[in-house]
């Protein structure tokens, strides 16, 4: 019986054991600029602060530096850290920077190089004739005889546009006689036509939903904006700037 027993354990497929020489996970995740805050808070850019997001997977000591001088030094925990630091001059005019982080985690070292581009532009943010956004609403009335018998009424985050095609006058069942000849030309919307044009306005309303997502994805490594100059005249204007980042 044992003998059996032995030869059904051999025929076994083998036990695979954990390998304690397994090489872990890379540290850094990710690295991005902070877009939020620095659209948020424009006079960090004017001031020369850059603010980055830095996600490790565990916890590291860290050091960015350019040449042989160090902008900042630190701890990063697991997860997404804010990383900030002043450079003199990184707004004042177009420019390509060369950063090096350097991060030790339990004795071992890692790098990695940032290359950051900046475009200063001199003209105005905002052009001439250029309009603020429209805001508006909409008000969908029912009517029956002649009577209003309820009313909705919607606001609008910008102006709504909505073609609903021509409008088919339909008799009024509580009208008869003189009644129909007298009623005035029809001023309706046909509601199907309303249903139809709300339907297009929300489904282009969940596009743009997808399209900002976009966008906010592609601010991580190119951010466009504008900062508060002062001229030699001592007047301010707003002058557009492009930051572009570069991970190697």
């Amino acid at each position: 019986m044992a003998s059996l027993l032995l030869s059904f354990l051999l025929l076994q497929s083998p036990v695979v054991l954990p390998d304690s020489g397994a090489v872990p996970a890379p540290l850094i995740g990710s690295i991005d600029l902070d877009a939020g805050t620095l659209l948020a808070d424009p006079g960090l850019l004017a001031a020369d602060t850059l603010s980055l997001l830095v996600e490790v997977r565990r916890e590291a000591f860290y050091k960015l530096s350019e040449r042989d001088n160090v902008l900042v030094s630190g701890k990063l925990l697991p997860g997404v850290n804010t990383l900030r630091f002043t450079r003199p001059g990184l707004a004042a005019v177009s420019q390509s920077y060369f950063f090096i982080l350097d991060l030790i985690e339990q004795g071992a070292a890692s790098r990695k190089f940032l290359r950051l581009q900046v475009t200063v532009e001199g003209r105005t943010a905002r052009e001439p004739g250029a309009q603020a956004a429209l805001s508006g609403s909409f008000r969908l009335e029912m009517y029956h005889s002649g009577r209003l018998i309820g009313f909705r009424k919607k606001n609008m985050p910008d102006l709504l546009k909505l073609k609903t095609g021509l409008v088919v006058p339909v008799p009024d069942p509580g009208l008869s006689g003189s009644a129909i000849r007298s009623q005035p030309p029809s001023q309706s919307v046909s509601v199907l036509g309303l249903g139809m044009a709300l339907a297009k306005y929300l489904a282009g309303k969940k596009t743009e939903k997808m399209l900002q997502a976009r966008t906010i994805e592609a601010q991580k490594k190119k951010l466009t904006t504008s900062i508060s100059h002062l001229e030699a005249n001592g007047e301010r204007r707003e002058v557009p700037i492009v930051i572009e980042l570069r991970v190697e």
